[in-house]
């Protein structure tokens, strides 16, 4: 599995890695362990970076991650675990306990990667940032960054930093939410934070898209004995400064999203996935 550059930190991470959006509580044990043994699979296939959130299951997907790492007793170097905090702490006190409950359902004495969830215009942005700083000296998390900032809100959440940089912001981007690509991913490449495109394959209902991109995903499928949804995340994976973190619940799509990381797309296949965005709110 190929591996980039996170941010400014030096950190190496897969540019594939996993999502666990849509764990649950109480699913059935037999979901509950395909679950387990896909990311396992993941793992296997060079897919360390696993992404997840309190906000998920209401910390299922937390305690999910928690149970395999404990399971397979990974070596804590050879993962790269991010979680995130839901903007719904209104005090630094609850912000911290927050990131130390998330800390004990993965079993873990600390994130490599903790991020905001969403900006929530009621906290003020100023004391969450320093928050997330006083998560990095106290040793819980090693870096910090946002989610589902827009690029105005981000460049105004900047200027509040004291000692460390946002390595990431996650946002949605696939082909057929191109936004951040056209209206935003030059001013990120520009200061150094990496994009993590989540939903690269907008859960599932990418078959939607424009019918002229899926007949071009179509062909160059076609042309690379691959399919569509590899296609989508290749392309996607092309543009320096984004990684992904696609979700698979099943041996098939985490081996086929693990082989969108080899396929070499040539320029002209990669121009014709592109489509004007109007959309520069990102």
């Amino acid at each position: 599995m190929r591996q980039v550059e996170l941010g400014n930190t030096g950190e190496k991470v897969a540019v594939v890695g996993q999502g666990t959006w849509g764990v649950k509580r109480n699913l059935d044990a037999s979901k509950h362990q395909s679950i387990k043994e896909s990311l396992k699979l993941g793992i296997e296939l060079g897919m360390t970076h696993i992404d997840t959130a309190e906000a998920y299951g209401s910390g299922a997907a937390e305690l999910l991650i928690g149970e395999l790492i404990k399971e397979e007793q990974y070596d804590r170097d050879d993962l790269f675990i991010t979680s995130k905090i839901f903007p719904l702490h209104f005090t630094k006190e609850s912000m911290k306990r927050a990131a130390r409950r998330s800390l004990s359902r993965l079993g873990l004495n600390h994130f490599d990667l903790y991020l905001i969830h969403m900006p929530n215009p009621v906290i003020p942005l100023k004391w969450q940032v320093h928050l997330m700083e006083e998560l990095i000296d106290e040793g819980l998390t090693r870096y910090m960054g946002v989610s589902n900032f827009f690029k105005i809100i981000f460049k105004f959440i900047q200027f509040h930093l004291k000692k460390y940089e946002f390595a990431t912001n996650q946002v949605r981007i696939n082909i057929g939410h191109q936004g951040y690509i056209h209206h935003g991913l030059d001013y990120f490449q520009a200061r150094g934070v990496t994009l993590t495109a989540y939903s690269p394959l907008a859960h599932g209902k990418w078959q939607s898209w424009n019918n002229v991109l899926m007949q071009n995903l179509s062909t160059i499928a076609k042309a690379h004995d691959a399919t569509p949804s590899q296609v989508a995340i290749a392309w996607l994976i092309h543009h320096d400064g984004i990684i992904t973190i696609p979700k698979a619940f099943s041996p098939k799509h985490v081996i086929q999203n693990a082989g969108a990381a080899d396929l070499n797309l040539s320029k002209r296949e990669i121009q014709s996935l592109y489509m004007p965005s109007k959309v520069s709110l990102v």
